[in-house]
């Protein structure tokens, strides 16, 4: 008996590991937020009816994994020992070929993409000013003196690619009109740029040695806690707006869980910092309207 226990534990306990390497690859290689990209691209798609060209969908997979395995393959985490820093420090190899991989593979996909290249071109620009400040030569550390918008930075890119770019890349007659598409790019910015704040407070202390200074480093906890809630109220705003242009309430609950999500989450992020809430919560959040639109009538 003793034995069959033993040996059911040992099975569980490598279970346990191998569910841990994959599920650790997927957050840290950044396949998972890649994944993310795509869900929030595709979202605006199905909200609005837009038909997209494939090659979209998968260049934006390569877009996200490429320039954060970028991101990452250039921080320092020979000092790191959270779970990220050490796989990093392990698996620069492995950041390096994923990186290789994706512009490879983009660069494939702007041949099918070219008539587009006008407003993809850009994005490839300004994704990689957002790690260029990481990279040690005065050109590129001077750009810290102006990170304190990096967050608001990184949550333009996202916005311009998944929820902008959908609609560049179809027939006008596919088209909202001009105002709910701006009501619609206004709640995806707040959303994202809401999760992507309490990020910069995970990293504060880091960025203030390095002098990269950012919103959430200059501000005391309870200041940004206000300056969140205020980001939360215009996020509300624009759930009665797209309400009121005609969006089902069913569907103004799935656009909106995730920010009630994130209220929730934020006492527990000012307490504690924690990976995998950062890495499969908070960017999970990202794509939960996507989930819950496509596998429910909206």
């Amino acid at each position: 008996m003793i034995t069959t226990t033993a040996y059911m534990l040992g099975i569980i306990r490598r279970i346990a590991r191998v569910s841990t390497i994959i599920l650790e690859f997927l957050l840290f290689s950044n396949v998972y937020i890649a994944i993310c990209a795509v869900v929030m691209c595709q979202t605006t798609a199905r909200l609005f009816r837009l038909t997209l060209p494939e090659s979209l969908l998968l260049f934006t997979f390569v877009g996200t994994l490429g320039s954060y395995s970028l991101h990452w393959f250039l921080t320092d985490s020979s000092a790191d020992y959270s779970r990220r820093g050490r796989w990093n420090y392990q698996y620069k190899p492995v950041l390096a070929g994923l990186f290789v991989g994706a512009v490879l593979t983009g660069l494939w996909m702007l041949w099918f993409l070219r008539l587009y290249l006008v407003e993809l071109l850009p994005v490839v620009l300004i994704t990689f000013l957002y790690s260029a400040p990481k990279i040690d030569s005065p050109p590129f550390r001077a750009l810290r003196r102006v990170a304190v918008l990096k967050s608001l930075y990184l949550t333009f890119v996202w916005t311009y690619v998944t929820v902008v770019l959908p609609f560049l890349v179809v027939s006008p007659l596919q088209r909202p009109n001009g105002l709910l598409m701006a009501i619609w790019i206004l709640n995806r910015f707040l959303l994202i740029y809401s999760i992507a704040l309490w990020f910069d407070y995970r990293d504060r202390d880091v960025d203030r040695q390095s002098r990269w200074l950012t919103l959430a480093s200059r501000l005391t906890d309870a200041q940004l806690y206000r300056f969140f809630c205020s980001l939360v109220f215009f996020f509300g705003l624009t759930l009665l707006a797209l309400y009121r242009h005609g969006f089902t309430v069913w569907g103004v609950i799935c656009i909106g869980l995730p920010m009630g999500i994130l209220v929730l989450l934020a006492q527990r992020v000012l307490r504690k910092v924690s990976d995998y809430l950062y890495y499969i919560g908070l960017d999970g959040l990202l794509m939960l309207s996507g989930i819950l639109l496509a596998v429910t009538p909206a």
